[in-house]
């Protein structure tokens, strides 16, 4: 059975208009055109799970598939057997998985797409040594919105392990982005950045605060208590 037909098993019409309402697929949204078929999360990982062993010809031909679950249901089984690679050490097996993704960027083509592998694999491998970090900064001034939003959302395996400078240095590049979708994503990190290092981050809010999108601001200090975050809002910072 295919992918696709283990997958139709559990869609519903209902899941599929609220799919594409949730992911903004009408004309001059940002998921124009994605198609969904209807298919919740928790049902995709486990039909990824079911099929973690597909050869890659056959992951190759689903991620380019117009079905917006299919593409996340092969983007699960990489994510998978990524972290399987990355804790048992092999090395090559997770270089392939990583030259398949890098290859097949143009396909993870929205934000659930991106924020559920980009620091599973991008990222990770990253920290794994097995691609140079210099990647990050030629993805977040790509031209394409979902590779920038890779770009920033990959450094959170970073933030994870307590290194925040990288986060910094590439919110500060995105800082005059114009998409909204990056305005949160840069925010977002942002304020995992700061249950890590509170004052660096307030430090770099501070300095930056002119160029800040006030989106990406509201994000970054949302775990901040409420009296100072009311005085962060207007640029207060002392």
């Amino acid at each position: 059975m295919s992918l696709l037909s283990e997958l139709k098993k559990f869609s519903s019409k209902k899941r599929k208009k609220n799919n594409e309402w949730f992911f903004k697929t009408k004309k001059g949204q940002y998921g124009e055109g994605d198609i969904f078929i209807g298919v919740r999360v928790p049902n995709i990982r486990k039909v990824a799970k079911n099929n973690s062993d597909l050869h890659f010809k056959i992951l190759a031909k689903n991620i380019s598939s117009k079905y917006h679950e299919l593409r996340l249901c092969v983007i699960l089984i990489l994510v998978e057997n990524f972290k399987k690679a990355s804790k048992n050490k092999k090395i090559e097996e997770q270089k392939k998985i990583l030259k398949f993704y890098l290859k097949n960027l143009k396909y993870i083509n929205n934000w659930d797409l991106v924020d559920l592998s980009a620091h599973y694999i991008l990222g990770q491998a990253i920290l794994n040594r097995i691609e140079n970090k210099k990647i990050l900064d030629d993805l977040v001034i790509s031209k394409v919105l979902w590779k920038r939003r890779v770009g920033i959302i990959a450094a959170w395996v970073f933030i994870r392990n307590g290194n925040i400078s990288t986060t910094l240095k590439l919110a500060k590049k995105l800082l005059g982005d114009e998409e909204d979708l990056i305005h949160k994503a840069v925010g977002w990190m942002l304020r995992e950045a700061w249950k890590k290092d509170s004052k660096k981050v307030e430090f770099f809010l501070e300095k930056n605060y002119q160029k800040i999108p006030r989106t990406t601001l509201r994000y970054a200090i949302e775990k901040i208590e409420k009296h100072k975050r009311k005085k962060i809002l207007r640029g207060i910072f002392v």
